[in-house]
């Protein structure tokens, strides 16, 4: 049966910043949330520069953001700086993506005891750190808002909760599925927003719901190793 809508980078804080741009787009305007002065981070994202591996470190100097790749990664085991070219309809920043072997060309899984097991219909995922533009309050008050949205649109909501200690962030944690037109979940989503002044790091995943792959055990490594300091700060 075909479902409601197709997951491309489906995400709640895409409605939010849609409804949130007309309200914020009279304001006397300094180009930064609600017409403040713009961060570097707000900057970076109007002109994204690249950065450069060291190591075991991916690093954006210019944006302030690094992820140390995990030793162990069980599904997402290839991580890169990704291309930094707005993405899908919410235009939103890809940052830092780790993929599943099936999303690469690499030959290589097969010599790493840690890899899960695959095979060739297995569908290649992702997680992926975006970065926007900040145009809501991201906090306890917001969660309402959020759970409304989504459930208006006719997704099943698991989990909404602000968290002010995630991994060592804080933010508003999702956990919603897409169902087909019988209502059964077809797809499971997994969002982490976490502001910074006028920008706000969107870690997503999506995947088939009853995955089995170790996808919850590598989000929650990768999270941990995701790091942001302002420029300048």
């Amino acid at each position: 049966m075909p479902m409601l809508r197709t997951t491309s980078m489906t995400s709640l804080l895409t409605l939010a910043l849609a409804s949130s741009a007309l309200v914020l787009s009279g304001c006397g305007d300094k180009g930064g949330y609600k017409g403040g002065k713009k961060s570097a981070a707000y900057e970076w994202l109007e002109s994204p520069k690249s950065g450069a591996q060291e190591g075991n470190f991916l690093k954006i100097p210019t944006l302030g953001a690094q992820l140390e790749i995990p030793e162990t990664l069980y599904v997402f085991k290839d991580c890169s700086e990704t291309s930094h070219s707005p993405d899908g309809d919410n235009q939103w920043v890809p940052v830092f993506r780790c993929e599943s072997a099936g999303d690469s060309n690499s030959d290589s899984d097969s010599d790493d005891e840690f890899a899960e097991p695959s095979s060739d219909d297995s569908e290649g995922l992702s997680m992926t750190f975006y970065l926007a533009k900040k145009q809501r309050p991201l906090d306890e008050r917001s969660v309402a808002f959020f759970r409304n949205e989504l459930k208006g649109k006719g997704y099943s909501v698991d989990e909404i909760a602000f968290n002010d200690s995630y991994h060592d962030k804080k933010g508003i944690y999702l956990k919603y599925q897409e169902l087909n037109s019988d209502g059964n979940a077809m797809r499971e989503i997994i969002e982490f927003m976490f502001p910074f002044k006028d920008v706000v790091f969107i870690a997503h995943m999506d995947y088939p719901f009853g995955e089995t792959r170790s996808v919850n055990a590598d989000w929650s490594a990768i999270m941990w190793y995701f790091k942001f300091t302002m420029p300048g700060a």
